[in-house]
């Protein structure tokens, strides 16, 4: 056993090294083999020898030269973006949104399938003709996807790739996703993910909570619920099911001392037809509620009909405040990207008369596209991890 671990170590080390700079090289883009050989200590034959191998297992490439120096102008290297392609899907009631990003991050192609609230399809049938048009229109072929993540409002089972309970989408339950797609892709590596979490990650990728490594996302869109990220990771729970803070039981309103408090599902209070009566209770009218909201947010005037709004996005926050202490809660989903700051300071006022800690408030900062962006965020993740562990090896370079 000792023998094997030593003859085994010089392999261990070039991989090490060789993940050193292809992570190096990602995070600082392109560099000079003299600014690699100063990261790592290799010498220059060393790290001659490590970029040939990568440059024929096409993990890097050559890139320029180094402008502003005297003399022989020093050549650049970089990570090859062609080298991994990775598939992020946002599967919605409004319809399956796509994207092709190479292993760089560089989103190539983006597509959207709209679809009808209620309507009914064979979910096999059409991702699998949205991944064979996006990877078209990528210029590449389905199988040439080395990992693929698809978001899901609803309950998923990540380790079947199931959506066990998706109210929202009666056409994908009990799907087995990851199956469905191995004759398409050639493989079985696709992530199944609740949408809220995904959108959890782009927040700490790009968004509000960007540097920050506990926060709650609250989200008040077709459906509410929450996402929760703890020391930098998501938190599922024993179940799955961390973060369906809709059937929690709340107060319908701060009532008087004295006077009978009524509970009610926090889906109740927050779904798109109680929050689309609450503002038409209130006199803003107009087919579509966040439209409204959104037009009201930008003034001084509706005070009651925030204060409202605000207490219910607090009386579902609580709990979840409570026993997480989270740095920071940010809030999204269509209501709470209508709704922004003058949301997010009405809930820090709630908040701030209970005896709980008080994080910060912000409002979403991250795009409509924020679940399918969030899921080429740990497509990436993946696909990186895989790539670089293997190194020049794993692509049958000696």
């Amino acid at each position: 056993m000792e023998m094997q671990a030593l003859s085994g170590s010089p392999r261990l080390l070039r991989n090490l090294n060789e993940r050193a700079v292809l992570k190096r090289l990602l995070s600082e883009g392109p560099l000079t083999r003299m600014e690699l050989e100063a990261f790592t200590g290799l010498s220059k034959p060393a790290m001659s020898e490590l970029l040939r191998r990568l440059e024929a297992a096409e993990l890097i490439r050559r890139d320029g030269e180094k402008a502003g120096s005297f003399g022989p102008k020093a050549g650049l290297w970089c990570i090859e973006p062609a080298s991994a392609f990775v598939g992020g899907i946002d599967v919605s009631v409004h319809g399956i949104h796509a994207a092709i990003a190479d292993i760089a991050g560089q989103t190539i192609a983006t597509v959207n399938r709209h679809g009808k609230p209620g309507e009914r399809y064979d979910a096999r049938e059409r991702l699998v003709d949205v991944i064979d048009d996006v990877a078209r229109q990528a210029g590449i072929a389905a199988r040439d996807i080395d990992q693929l993540v698809v978001g899901l409002p609803g309950i998923v089972d990540t380790e079947s790739g199931n959506l066990r309970r998706g109210q929202q989408l009666p056409n994908w339950e009990g799907f087995h996703i990851p199956e469905a797609l191995e004759s398409v892709v050639g493989h079985r590596r696709v992530i199944i993910e609740n949408d809220v979490n995904l959108v959890a990650l782009e927040e700490m990728s790009a968004g509000a909570a960007e540097g920050v490594q506990s926060f709650i996302l609250f989200w008040i869109g077709d459906g509410v619920g929450a996402g929760a990220v703890i020391g930098g990771k998501l938190l599922r729970g024993y179940t799955g099911m961390a973060g369906e803070l809709g059937g929690t039981m709340v107060p319908d309103r701060l009532a008087a001392p004295g006077e009978t408090v009524r509970m009610a599902l926090l889906e109740d209070l927050l779904s798109p037809a109680s929050v689309a009566a609450l503002a038409a209770e209130h006199g803003l009218d107009g087919e579509d509620a966040a439209a409204a909201i959104a037009r009201a947010a930008g003034g001084d005037g509706h005070a009651a009909f925030f204060a409202d709004l605000s207490y219910r996005v607090a009386a579902g926050l609580t709990g979840a405040i409570g026993i997480l202490d989270p740095e920071m809660v940010v809030l999204g989903g269509a209501i709470g990207h209508a709704a922004g700051r003058r949301l997010s300071r009405g809930v820090a006022q709630v908040l701030a008369r209970l005896p709980i800690a008080m994080p910060q408030i912000a409002p979403s900062a991250v795009g409509s596209n924020a679940v399918r962006a969030g899921a080429i965020e740990l497509a990436l993740d993946h696909a990186r991890e895989r790539l670089f562990a293997g190194g020049s090896a794993a692509r049958g370079q000696p």
